[in-house]
């Protein structure tokens, strides 16, 4: 899969593209762009997505704290198995922020992808102030030649699915709601640091993971997950029982004892075994890292959607 980070009209043969942000890339996204790739496939085409770095939602109003549920390279790595020929990196600047919907889809869609086929969100809007509509977007397409398909919106239960609710989901501990909506394991990309080494001492070591810090980090609890395949079992936060008050994010990586400090690894969650709380001494807390282990070791993955 192609990475273009400045397009050009030429790079690409009459792709057709699926836009948007796609943070978390959730079972909508999907929709939209598993889509385009089969439309693309038809017409003997690039199936591309275009998507937004940073989030549009940065640059737009930095002061509200936007998390990611995706950083760029996890968004490309799923688009990758999607089937995505390229993807188109869009910088998002105050300039690109003040181009109306028009001057967006004229000098970028147009003359610098020549596009065939557009494929969005039902909610997607675009241009200066976010008047750009999916409806707008197909009288332009009409106008520069390009076609315009409109997904609708996708439910999980009687929910929405939207970024904004998984990232409400995620932070409130409805973990398994949030990885329906999401469609796949939620990711965790970061450098193994240096700890304090209390988990070591409890017999328990751990690799604490540094992650982006835009990252959005779910509910304090233990969670089940693979650790770049191998199972583990996650705890992130404030480790109240010795009185430290960052959130820390620590694996404990099942029948693994090499030393990885210094690599990148990916921690990709499945389950959320429970929540966080205070232990009136070590031995309560070791026996109840036994059980989580004890549990996360017997956890299968469901398979999602």
């Amino acid at each position: 899969m192609k990475i273009i980070r400045h397009p050009e009209k030429g790079k690409l043969r009459r792709p057709v593209v699926a836009l948007g942000t796609f943070d978390g890339v959730h079972v909508g996204h999907k929709r939209v762009i598993e889509a385009a790739v089969r439309h693309a496939r038809r017409l003997r085409s690039h199936a591309a997505v275009i998507t937004f770095d940073p989030h549009p939602q940065e640059i737009v109003a930095p002061g509200r704290g936007l998390r990611l549920l995706t950083t760029l390279q996890e968004r490309e790595e799923i688009f990758a198995r999607l089937g995505a020929d390229a993807v188109v990196v869009s910088i998002f600047t105050r300039q690109l922020q003040k181009l109306s919907s028009q001057e967006y889809v004229s000098r970028y869609l147009v003359r610098r992808l020549g596009v065939r086929h557009v494929f969005v969100g039902y909610d997607y809007t675009f241009g200066r102030g976010r008047t750009g509509s999916p409806a707008e977007l197909k009288k332009l397409g009409g106008k520069y030649g390009f076609a315009v398909t409109v997904m609708p919106p996708v439910k999980v239960g009687r929910r929405i699915v939207k970024s904004s609710a998984i990232r409400a989901l995620l932070s409130d501990g409805d973990f398994s709601t949030a990885l329906k909506m999401l469609g796949h394991p939620y990711r965790l990309t970061g450098k193994v640091v240096k700890g304090v080494g209390r988990g070591k001492i409890l017999g328990y070591p751990t690799a604490n993971l540094k992650v982006d810090p835009r990252k959005l980090i779910p509910a304090q609890g233990i969670y089940a997950g693979f650790a770049d395949g191998k199972k583990c079992v996650v705890y992130i936060g404030s480790r109240p029982t010795f009185g430290a008050g960052k959130t820390a994010i620590e694996a404990h990586i099942l029948n693994f004892d090499r030393n990885i400090r210094g690599r990148t690894i990916q921690l990709d969650l499945f389950a959320r075994l429970r929540g966080d709380r205070q232990f009136a001494d070590t031995s309560e807390l070791k026996a109840q890292i036994k059980k989580d282990i004890l549990a996360g070791s017997r956890f299968k993955p469901q398979k999602l959607p």
